[in-house]
C-alpha cells in the first residue's frame, strides 16, 4: 500500500475476499458474523494497517441521531439482582426511561433483561444477547455491600455498569461522586450557618459508594468529625437518642429516608432547612442531594456506544470511570 493514501474499508474488503458491509460488521465483531470470520478480517485490518476514521463515525453517528432506521442495532441493560432492586421502582423507571431516551437520540435501543429470568446462568444470558445481535451491555446499579460475581464472556461485548457497586471485574462505569457530594453539602450548610453537623450514613451504602461520603466528611467535615458520624448497622446497640443528645447537633446530614425518621424519632427536633439528604427526592420535604441518575444512564450509555464506534470488545484497561457530583436542592 503507498503509505500516502489511508487504507480503506474496500481494500480490507479486497484482501479478505468479502464485501465491504460483511467487513464492517466483523470489525465491529457484529453478532451475525462467526467468530473466526471476525478474527481473520481483524488480523488483515491490522496488517494492512486500517484505522477507523473518526469523521466518518462521526458523520454516521449523527446520521443516525438524525434519521431513523429500519431496523436499529439493540443494546442490553441487564439486571443483575432480580428484586433487590425492582423494576418496578421509581429509581429503576428513572434510569430505564434515561438510558433509553439516550440510547435513541445516539441511533440504538435499548432492551431490558433480567438475570432472574434465565436461573442465574450469566452464560446463557449472553447467548441470547448474541442471537438477537446485542453487542452493547449496560449493568443496571446492585444493592448491598458483597462484590457481584458474574460469569460473563466479557470478550464479546462492550460493557459498562451504572454507579458504584462492584462486579468480578474492573469495568467502564459512570457514576455518583459521593465525595464532591458532601463537600457540596459541607458548603451549603456552612452558608446557612450551620457549625455543629452530623452525618448518619448506612455502612453497607457506605461501603459500596467507596467510603467517599466518610472520607469527606473527615477531610473537610466539622473539627471533631470521627466523632459526629454515626455508621448505621444493622446489629447496632448503641443508643441514638443518648448520641444526638450528647453532641447536640445544629444540622443533620442522613443517606435515607429511613434513617432520617429514626433520627427524628430519637429526638432531633430542628427545621427541616437544617436537615440535608444525601439522596433527595422532591416528596422528601428537605434539601439535599439529588443524585442525578438521568445524567449518569446517559453517560453509562455513550461509555457503551463509543466502544462499539471503536470496534471495542472486552475489558479495558484501566476502565474510564465517569463521575458526577449531582445537584443541590433546596426543600420543597
Amino acid at each position: 500500500m503507498n503509505s500516502d493514501r489511508r487504507v480503506t474499508l474496500k481494500d480490507v474488503a479486497r484482501a479478505a475476499g468479502l464485501s465491504v458491509s460483511a467487513v464492517s460488521y466483523a470489525l465491529r465483531r457484529a453478532a451475525n458474523i462467526p467468530e473466526k470470520t471476525a478474527e481473520r478480517v481483524q488480523a488483515v485490518a491490522s496488517k494492512l494497517g486500517y484505522r477507523p476514521n473518526a469523521r466518518v463515525g462521526e458523520l454516521m453517528a449523527h446520521i443516525r441521531r438524525a434519521r431513523p432506521l429500519e431496523k436499529v442495532e439493540p443494546l442490553a441493560l441487564v439486571y443483575v439482582q432480580g428484586d433487590r432492586i425492582s423494576a418496578e421502582s421509581e429509581f429503576s423507571k428513572q434510569v430505564e426511561t434515561a438510558a433509553r431516551k439516550h440510547a435513541t437520540e445516539c441511533g440504538y435501543r435499548l432492551d431490558t433483561f433480567r438475570l432472574t429470568d434465565v436461573e442465574g446462568n450469566a452464560r446463557r444470558l449472553a447467548g441470547i444477547l448474541r442471537a438477537r445481535g446485542v453487542s452493547g451491555v449496560l449493568f443496571f446499579p446492585t444493592a448491598g455491600r458483597d462484590r457481584i460475581e458474574l460469569n460473563w464472556p466479557w470478550e464479546d461485548f462492550a460493557v459498562a455498569v451504572l454507579g458504584m457497586s462492584e462486579l468480578n471485574v474492573a469495568l467502564p462505569r459512570a457514576g455518583h461522586h459521593h465525595y464532591e457530594a458532601m463537600r457540596e453539602v459541607l458548603r451549603q450548610l456552612a452558608s446557612r450557618g450551620a457549625t455543629h453537623p452530623v452525618l448518619l450514613i448506612d455502612a453497607a451504602t457506605n461501603a459500596r459508594a467507596h467510603r467517599g461520603w466518610q472520607a469527606a466528611w473527615l477531610v473537610d467535615g466539622p473539627i471533631d468529625a470521627p466523632h459526629r458520624l454515626w455508621l448505621q448497622h444493622d446489629k447496632i446497640r448503641a443508643s441514638l437518642s443518648a448520641w444526638l443528645k450528647k453532641l447536640k447537633p445544629d444540622a443533620v446530614i442522613v443517606d435515607s429516608l429511613p434513617l432520617l425518621r429514626q433520627v427524628q424519632a430519637a429526638g432531633w427536633k430542628g427545621p427541616n432547612s437544617r436537615v440535608v439528604l444525601l439522596s433527595w427526592v422532591p416528596t422528601s420535604g428537605v434539601a439535599g442531594i439529588e443524585q442525578g441518575y438521568d445524567t449518569i444512564a446517559a453517560h453509562a450509555v455513550d461509555l457503551v456506544v463509543t466502544q462499539l464506534q471503536h470496534n471495542q470488545r472486552g475489558l479495558p484497561t484501566p476502565p474510564p470511570m465517569l463521575l458526577f457530583s449531582g445537584r443541590w436542592r433546596d426543600a420543597e
